[in-house]
């Protein structure tokens, strides 16, 4: 990965993780592949996703789109 891709891929992950964040979500360690990189929220287990193609990168996943509810997640495991 060059620096300019890595610097693009950084700034996506700390725009993700702001936005899940404000859910309540308390993230894990991202994983990066090609062209997407992934984590998910250590309490609820939301997934968040940053995809990084040339022409649009996007932000997606339920870490996202809800709040962080870790009784949930708790009780899936009983």
């Amino acid at each position: 990965m060059n620096a300019g891709l890595a610097r693009q891929l950084a700034a996506l992950q700390r725009i993700a993780a702001f936005s899940a964040t404000v859910r309540g979500h308390e993230l894990g360690e991202w994983h990066t592949r090609k062209g997407c990189s992934s984590t998910h929220c250590i309490r609820c287990r939301a997934q968040l996703r940053v995809r990084f193609p040339a022409i649009q990168p996007e932000v997606d996943g339920t870490a996202v789109e809800r709040l962080c509810h870790p009784l949930t997640a708790a009780g899936k495991a009983a």
